[in-house]
């Protein structure tokens, strides 16, 4: 029987609540998962905060960056209301403040978003550290077994972990990545720049028996996004995921634990 792969909250429960806030993270707990995802992002003055889109379009109408506002803007902004009223005047979260309520509950599988208009400003890499501080935190540090960082930029991962290599580290491969261009031909050609990593992740629509099989031969964990339907999570199962990412884990793991209980009665046959 194979393996169950371990269920992971993609922003938290972010079908039934808005991305990236307590309530998507508290429902998404309400199940029997196995850790939230969730995205960081750096504001004008420096703060670690929850966010994923390249804009604040849907939370403040304008197409400003996190990277444009400060902490103190954002604290102004409804991070709730844009997914649905009845979640009105719900404030951003910082990763401070993300830590210090579930670090010590599950897994936390955290993102650091680094888009191309912050290389040349050093955003990325003032992130990354920022991210780092707050991990060497006493409170944080004893449950640093059950963190890991995540990013789609080679050189957030590589920075991270030449400072702080007792981490986990996950590389998201890009559509255009999966086609062999960039950074996953290099690995193709020389699989020791896999060293750093725990784990490479893609998208489902991208997974496959082939990657699978790459990643496990040279001891590396795979892991796949988003699963929502049951064929979605047939392809992972067949494709010997070990991580699934999923915006809705309440149907997940009652789909898998369903599934897994078909299989044992199978089995007995």
């Amino acid at each position: 029987m194979k393996k169950i792969p371990w269920v992971i909250a993609h922003r938290g429960a972010s079908k039934h609540a808005p991305e990236n806030t307590r309530p998507a993270f508290d429902l998404a707990l309400s199940y029997t998962i196995d850790g939230l995802e969730t995205d960081v992002q750096l504001t004008k003055d420096g703060i670690p905060v929850l966010y994923h889109d390249p804009t604040l379009l849907k939370v403040m109408k304008k197409r400003k960056r996190v990277a444009d506002v400060t902490y103190r803007q954002l604290c102004k902004l409804d991070f709730g209301k844009w997914y649905n009223p009845k979640f009105g005047n719900e404030p951003v979260l910082t990763l401070r403040e993300m830590l210090a309520s579930y670090n010590h509950r599950t897994r936390l599988m955290l993102e650091i978003k680094s888009p191309k208009a912050d290389h040349s400003f050093q955003k990325s890499s003032e992130l990354t550290l920022k991210v780092l501080q707050e991990l060497q935190k006493p409170e944080i540090k004893k449950y640093r077994d059950k963190i890991f960082i995540l990013s789609f930029d080679p050189a957030v991962l590589k920075l991270a972990h030449k400072t702080m290599p007792e981490l986990k580290y996950v590389l998201n491969l890009s559509d255009k990545a999966y086609d062999l261009t960039g950074y996953i031909s290099i690995i193709y050609k020389d699989p020791s720049k896999l060293h750093h990593l725990f784990a490479l992740c893609v998208s489902i629509k991208n997974l496959s028996k082939n990657l699978t099989g790459f990643a496990h031969r040279y001891h590396k964990k795979m892991m796949t996004y988003v699963c929502n339907d049951s064929r979605q999570v047939r392809r992972a199962m067949e494709c010997n995921a070990d991580v699934i990412m999923t915006d809705d884990p309440g149907w997940l793991t009652k789909h898998l634990n369903v599934t897994r209980l078909c299989k044992k009665a199978c089995a007995q046959l």
